[in-house]
């Protein structure tokens, strides 16, 4: 079935654009579509962020998404001719697949967390301190695996171990050790174990924070549950597409013990 492309993308979008790149790994920045006939579009990349010389190539996969009418569109891509490392054009393939805000999925995972509960700080502070986190350049986290999962070696001379987390595309929910009050501000530094291992800077308000009493850890625990408050649209993509893959990676391990 054709999927009439034009109905999500047009010429002069703001785009998230994913590249699997030559020699392995992938890049995340952000392009503008500069030209779009059928399934065909060209694609500028812009700001700070760029692929490395050469890596872009012929037939590489590629994944474009933008958000419209309050819903994440995403399809998947080829990369078709390669002018330089900015400018390329990719083929984009099969149907679009459309994700409401208010339909993001939660997944179980296992990854480092950073978190600080800004108990006294007013939002506009707390924006101010997010943005100034996010400008701030920072070498890309080193993740190592453990039992528990992935590992962050050596942030700001500490190491960031797991932790059990229930994430969405919205919001999480994690295990603290003190009671937060609802609608209290918590500034989050979220480590994805990506391709590319990338650091995710969010600002979340409480919703809710329960005492955990079934718990066979020593002393007091609460499950609190957070909505993301300050994030960008391209921090949110990254964090669906990493609940993405890790949904299909869980898929596929059950389908090979089963069989």
């Amino acid at each position: 079935m054709s999927t009439e492309y034009s109905n999500y993308f047009e010429e002069l979008q703001k785009i998230n654009v994913a590249i699997r790149l030559g020699g392995g790994g992938s890049f995340d920045g952000t392009a503008a579509i500069t030209s779009l006939k059928g399934d065909l579009a060209w694609l500028e990349l812009y700001g700070n962020e760029q692929p490395p010389r050469g890596a872009v190539q012929v037939g590489a996969e590629t994944w474009v998404s933008v958000w419209t009418g309050g819903a994440l569109c995403r399809c998947d891509a080829k990369v078709e001719t390669v002018r330089d490392d900015r400018q390329f054009s990719i083929r984009l393939v099969g149907e679009v697949k459309e994700t409401q805000r208010r339909e993001y999925f939660r997944l179980d995972v296992s990854l480092p967390v950073l978190y600080k509960v800004l108990d006294t700080v007013a939002p506009e502070d707390a924006e101010v301190d997010w943005n100034s986190d996010r400008k701030v350049f920072c070498r890309p986290p080193e993740l190592v695996p453990t039992s528990d999962g992935p590992k962050v070696i050596d942030w700001d001379g500490e190491d960031v171990v797991p932790v059990r987390t229930n994430l969405s595309g919205g919001g999480m929910r994690l295990r603290v050790s003190r009671l937060v009050e609802s609608g209290t501000l918590v500034k989050l530094t979220l480590f994805l174990p990506l391709p590319q291992p990338r650091v995710i800077y969010v600002v979340a308000e409480a919703l809710r924070c329960q005492e955990i009493t079934l718990s066979r850890e020593p002393g007091q625990h609460y499950s609190m549950s957070l909505k993301f408050i300050m994030i960008v649209d391209r921090d949110r993509e990254a964090i669906i597409s990493y609940l993405f893959n890790e949904q299909r990676r869980e898929l596929m391990a059950k389908n090979e013990r089963v069989r």
